[in-house]
């Protein structure tokens, strides 16, 4: 190819691909973006197989990126694209560098036969890979079917648009199923799945927001190396020792009060979170107790469960703020396998390689304290507020067991019997206190000192 041919072809695959490179440009650091394997052509001899790969910086953060391309094929997937793709995401894991995909893909490409089906194959099998490896934070663009939604599962964040669509099922198909067909966005777009899964992690409504999600998401999970912080590492939230809730929490333990909740309306009985303490990374899984009568449901159990396991991959302390009476009590989820999700939970913490910080801000109830706090799961420092009540029962069991004799001098159980032996319960045995006297809580302290003792507890299990 002389140099007036190749100018020629890349002129060609320019307007091919500027809608996608538009999209990559928009997102990322101006002029950083450098374009990889721009000439493959395969079988069809579309210019650029349908995809966008390179790298880029994203407010500094290096990252590898590929973004399918609509306006060639549909997007679609065929042999070619596919060891495209997988050499974008082979390049992230040798370098270490988050990797961000764009998916708007139609599907298969189906006249290519048994290629396809192993070329798929083998990106889910490298996305694997990149889950073990890098950060990978997807972003559903446009259309996501059949492996392609399987794809964007394994990754650890999920934007979508608010047009986008994503389902295993033709979208199509899944429609005409229904009594009325509905608009697509609607049916399995992401209003859908934010309240019914934890798939859809965010979306956006331009680049430029999208951009400042990105951003801020990745100065978390993709630099793992403590940074300056402006925010006192001691600063006191007094309003929280008066009045505990879960938001205050976050705000005194993030730097400025900053944070990132992952997944915010889906099993709202348990928030995930990521933010930076003193200039450090880390994950947060607090308990919601004003939802679902203050106990853990099944999918929060779930939703914490896979929470923990993407902190553990990204190598970011994990601190638990409880706030719970346990699992929650319900027939119908343990028929269907409720130990199974609360094992996971149980798997996740158990395997944690990074420091683990429990602290009890409410209550800390049997299995909730057992998952999320204790020292025989393997936390290494746990703290427990003046309020917490530590305890292997609720109250309400506990006085059944504890006060039988008083109980039983009361022919009538009046509630005010009950309420003041439940009181008696939490504040002697539930009380923070006697836990710490054996060993299993570190410190006691006031609500509003969370974040400088978080703090000084970091310092000191990174050896910083």
């Amino acid at each position: 190819m002389n140099k007036k041919e190749l100018v020629s072809a890349q002129e060609a695959v320019d307007k091919a691909n500027a809608k996608a490179q538009s999209f990559i440009d928009d997102i990322v650091d101006e002029a950083s973006f450098v374009e990889t394997d721009a000439f493959v052509i395969g079988s069809n001899g579309a210019l650029g197989e349908g995809v966008v790969t390179g790298y880029a910086t994203i407010e500094g953060t290096p990252v590898h990126i590929f973004a399918q391309n609509a306006d060639v094929m549909m997007g679609s997937i065929g042999a070619a694209s596919a060891r495209k793709i997988a050499k974008c995401m082979e390049r992230a894991c040798k370098t270490g560098t988050p990797l961000i995909s764009v998916l708007d893909c139609s599907g298969a490409r189906v006249e290519e036969g048994a290629a396809v089906m192993e070329a798929y194959a083998s990106l889910l099998a490298m996305a694997e890979e990149v889950g073990e490896t890098v950060p990978h934070v997807c972003i559903v663009k446009g259309v996501a079917v059949g492996m392609t939604a399987t794809f964007a599962a394994m990754a650890d964040y999920v934007f979508m648009s608010k047009d986008a669509v994503m389902s295993v099922n033709s979208p199509m198909y899944l429609a005409s199923a229904q009594p009325s067909i509905p608009k697509l966005n609607k049916m399995v777009g992401f209003d859908a799945y934010k309240e019914n899964s934890s798939l859809a992690t965010d979306t956006y409504s331009s680049a430029k927001d999208l951009k400042g999600k990105l951003t801020q998401l990745l100065a978390t999970i993709g630099v793992i190396e403590r940074e300056a912080s402006d925010d006192d590492p001691n600063r006191v939230m007094s309003a929280l020792t008066k009045k505990y809730t879960v938001k205050g929490a976050l705000q005194a333990l993030a730097d400025d009060g900053k944070y990132i909740e992952v997944n915010a309306d889906y099993a709202k009985d348990v928030v995930c979170a990521f933010a930076k303490v003193n200039g450090i990374s880390v994950a947060v899984v607090a308990n919601e107790s004003s939802e679902n009568n203050g106990y853990m449901s099944e999918e929060g159990v779930k939703k914490a469960a896979g929470f923990i396991k993407k902190a553990n991959a990204f190598g970011l302390p994990l601190i638990t703020l409880v706030d719970s009476k346990g699992f929650n009590p319900d027939l119908k989820q343990e028929l269907s396998g409720f130990a199974l999700k609360t094992a996971c939970l149980f798997k996740a913490v158990a395997s944690y390689e990074h420091p683990m910080i429990g602290v009890a801000c409410g209550n800390a109830i049997g299995a909730a304290y057992s998952a999320l706090m204790s020292k025989g799961i393997g936390f290494d420092y746990t703290l427990a507020t003046t309020a917490a009540v530590v305890a292997p029962v609720t109250s309400d069991t506990g006085v059944h067991i504890f006060f039988t004799e008083e109980l039983k001098k009361k022919k009538v159980s009046d509630s005010k019997t009950v309420d003041k032996l439940e009181k008696l319960y939490d504040s002697e045995m539930g009380n923070p206190v006697v836990a710490a006297g054996a060993g299993y809580i570190d410190n006691v302290i006031e609500a509003g000192n969370i974040r400088p003792c978080v703090s000084s507890a970091l310092l000191m299990l990174l050896g910083i």
